[in-house]
């Protein structure tokens, strides 16, 4: 019988009733990781006076069906289990965007059911996948999450996920394929299981989505995941980001590394983290190896998903009630966007009144949100990128996500400004009239715009000090180097180590020197003084910079020598280090 027969024998068989609340084929291994080989067990647990059952399984992550191959003794997990299908050499883009590279690494990945004498499966399906050290050759130190998913809900050209298929078109192959589908109807199931290093996992069945928008026609493709009642689990319940944070989510992402603009991969978790405690939403997030159907799929960032369901569960608020919009309202994604476009056309018409301003909008969370836009100098914002949401009489907030296109520079300061208060006619993929108004309405208030000034300078001066920005960089690259080799092998992206490590220069170099910059640049522009601060940047005697930060920090690290230093708002000095 063909796979096309399976797949469909099988959703008929999702509606076959089960024998017995509970009744699942049991592993004798948990899966994870382990050093070396052995040999699966798997018997099935259900209630006496049942129908005679067999187990079925499947070794390249499709859903098993009873023309699937029966167990009859332990299985030993050797290289004969690894999967066959080799999924990475189906095309997922098109011909000028296409990689393939000569091999993938691979894990064992096991799925069984029982069926009774008619075919009918009688129980759910039971998926474990094994991260084996003596066939992989190693073992990675980033936590592992493995999807199975079967292969048509991926590469039939009718409804599959990954590839251009029917709804692709030649003249607009940067818009149009199957993975560009949204909704409901383009959700597949998939058995989704983390593995953390330190032995710790969980493992359920959620919904699957592509996730992004223009990205989606990378190979390597974003993912949304979706846990729903009619799948087992109405939520992720674990500590992904640690603990003491949050346990249980609704909706998840895994974010590719591709996306990331220079290569480096890691902007997003950077901005993400520098953004703590800043008075705007933002994401958890970290990073892992992702596996799907055993094969490998490279480094993915999992956080958290900015919908309806992320605001219910940190602002406590019914999702049912929330206005989600996107793109400065042009998008809804929940709710209504009825009460935004009451108060933008406000905005338009008149919108000088500051405090009827400041009673729909929260001033400090949009405050910060602007400043950690141009301190981290997004060039795909404030166009792109951008939600806003309220719930019922709360005033409007931002959440912020997507900051690949940050931490060069380019756009220097002075574009960033120029991005963020545009108000000429027409606009650019950057900026126009309406993503700006509300933050020229904001600067007109001298209030405002004085107290933005002051709170930039903290910001600089403690979140975004080198102290505290270098540290987290230096974190992000120690979890991820290792992995680099193979995400490049795979994905071609970005091209090689070298070309990795100078793209993260170029993020250290930001680090050290454009917040700085970018307080003086701010008090230039709109014409402020420059509050005083502790952060300086230190000159050799050609004007070379040498380092930014706090000088009791600098200076046991300086060579001795003669040094400029140049504290936020003053002059420079001469300094000696002996």
């Amino acid at each position: 019988m063909s796979r096309i027969a399976h797949t469909l024998l099988a959703l008929l068989l999702l509606a076959s009733p089960m024998v017995a609340d509970g009744q699942a084929v049991q592993f004798s291994h948990n899966g994870g990781f382990y050093a070396d080989t052995f040999s699966l067990s798997m018997q099935l647990m259900y209630a006496p006076d049942t129908l005679p059952l067999t187990i079925h399984y499947t070794l390249d992550g499709n859903t098993p069906t009873e023309c699937d191959a029966p167990y009859t003794r332990p299985l030993p997990l050797s290289a004969d289990c690894l999967p066959q299908a080799n999924i990475y050499r189906v095309p997922t883009v098109p011909d000028d965007r296409w990689f393939q590279p000569d091999s993938v690494e691979k894990i064992i990945v096991v799925r069984a059911a029982a069926f009774d004498a008619e075919g009918y499966r009688r129980t759910p399906v039971t998926t474990h996948s094994y991260l084996i050290d003596s066939l992989a050759g190693r073992r990675t130190a980033l936590p592992v999450v493995s999807l199975c998913v079967d292969s048509l809900s991926l590469f039939d050209p009718d409804t599959g996920l990954f590839v251009p298929g029917w709804n692709f078109d030649h003249r607009y192959p940067y818009g149009t394929g199957n993975y560009f589908q949204r909704g409901r109807q383009w959700e597949r199931r998939a058995a989704f299981a983390y593995y953390a290093p330190d032995g710790s996992a969980t493992e359920q069945d959620c919904g699957l989505r592509v996730h992004g928008n223009s990205q989606r026609v990378l190979v390597q493709k974003g993912l949304s995941l979706y846990a729903r009642r009619e799948y087992g689990d109405n939520s992720f319940d674990y500590p992904f980001f640690g603990n003491g944070g949050r346990e249980s989510f609704r909706r998840l992402v895994l974010r590719p590394w591709a996306t990331s603009w220079s290569g480096a991969g890691i902007e997003d978790w950077l901005c993400q983290h520098l953004a703590d405690s800043l008075r705007f939403d933002h994401l958890a997030t970290r990073p892992v190896v992702l596996f799907i159907n055993g094969e490998y799929w490279g480094i993915y960032f999992l956080e958290e998903k900015a919908d309806e369901h992320f605001i219910e569960e940190h602002h406590g608020v019914d999702s049912r009630e929330v206005d989600l919009l996107a793109y400065w309202g042009d998008e809804v994604e929940n709710g209504s966007s009825a009460l935004w476009n009451e108060f933008y056309q406000w905005l338009q018409a008149d919108g000088t009144d500051f405090d009827r301003l400041a009673a729909q909008v929260d001033t400090g969370a949009v405050m910060d949100y602007m400043l950690m836009q141009i301190l981290i100098l997004n060039d795909d914002w404030p166009v792109s990128n951008v939600r806003q949401w309220a719930s019922g009489p709360s005033p409007w907030r931002w959440i912020f996500f997507d900051a690949d296109g940050a931490l060069s520079s380019f756009p220097d300061n002075a574009a960033i400004l120029d991005y963020m208060t545009f108000r000429a006619s027409g606009a650019s993929s950057h900026t126009s009239l309406q993503s700006t108004l509300l933050f020229r309405r904001l600067f007109a208030n001298r209030s405002f715009l004085e107290a933005s000034m002051k709170r930039l300078r903290e910001i600089v001066d403690t979140r975004f000090s080198y102290r505290r920005s270098g540290a987290l960089l230096q974190q992000v690259v120690n979890e991820v180097e290792a992995e680099v080799p193979y995400q490049i092998r795979r994905f071609d992206k970005p091209s090689s180590m070298v070309r990795w490590r100078m793209a993260v220069e170029v993020i250290d170099d930001f680090l050290r020197t454009e917040p700085l910059a970018m307080v003086n640049e701010y008090a230039q522009y709109f014409g402020l003084d420059v509050p005083k601060s502790d952060l300086c940047t230190v000159l050799d005697r050609y004007g070379k910079l040498v380092a930014t930060g706090h000088l009791q920090d600098l200076r046991p690290h300086l060579p001795r020598g003669v040094y400029y230093v140049r504290r936020i708002g003053d002059e420079p000095q001469k300094w000696i280090v002996n």
